[in-house]
């Protein structure tokens, strides 16, 4: 199945959870992030949208499900949580610097990186609650990557893997 979704090119990733599909993007006034029901065959249209929120729109990094909330940042530092079902937004607070590095999840925190080696590290859940800032010193667009306990980060000039030591 197809349904539009307004914008010069698509960036940021679909993500499936619950039955839905979330996807944002848009261009000229025409920006928001939609969720559609699964199943159906062929263009769609709107048949099968859920809803459809216009505020806390990310055009580049790429949306996050966690725990029945979508997370966004916005290419401007504006971080959001949605619920999932519904769309409403629970909470949107300012984070430091641009964005083009998509958020990533893990043992129950979300880090956000900016394009200027910062990342903020928050509680994944309903309330807004930094737990953790660290700069690296360096530019960044690509997004942190994670895998048996350690996080990677490319940066302009190197490549930082984090986590504890194994013997």
């Amino acid at each position: 199945w197809t349904s539009d979704v307004a914008g010069e090119g698509k960036v940021p990733s679909t993500v499936v959870a619950e039955g839905l599909v979330f996807t944002s993007g848009g261009y000229r006034g025409r920006d928001s992030i939609k969720a559609f029901r699964l199943g159906g065959q062929g263009d769609l249209k709107e048949t099968n949208l859920v809803w459809e929120q216009k505020k806390g729109i990310n055009k580049v990094p790429s949306l996050i499900h966690i725990k029945s909330h979508v997370f966004a940042v916005q290419d401007t530092g504006m971080a959001s949580c949605f619920k999932a079902d519904s769309g409403d937004i629970v909470w949107q607070e300012r984070l430091n610097g641009n964005f083009s590095a998509s958020p990533v999840a893990a043992d129950g925190r979300l880090y956000f990186l900016d394009s200027n080696g910062n990342t903020t590290v928050i509680e994944a859940g309903p309330a807004f609650k930094v737990l953790a800032k660290k700069p690296l010193g360096e530019p960044v667009q690509a997004s942190m990557a994670i895998s048996n306990g350690r996080i990677y980060i490319r940066t302009e000039k190197h490549l930082y893997c984090m986590g504890k030591a194994t013997r």
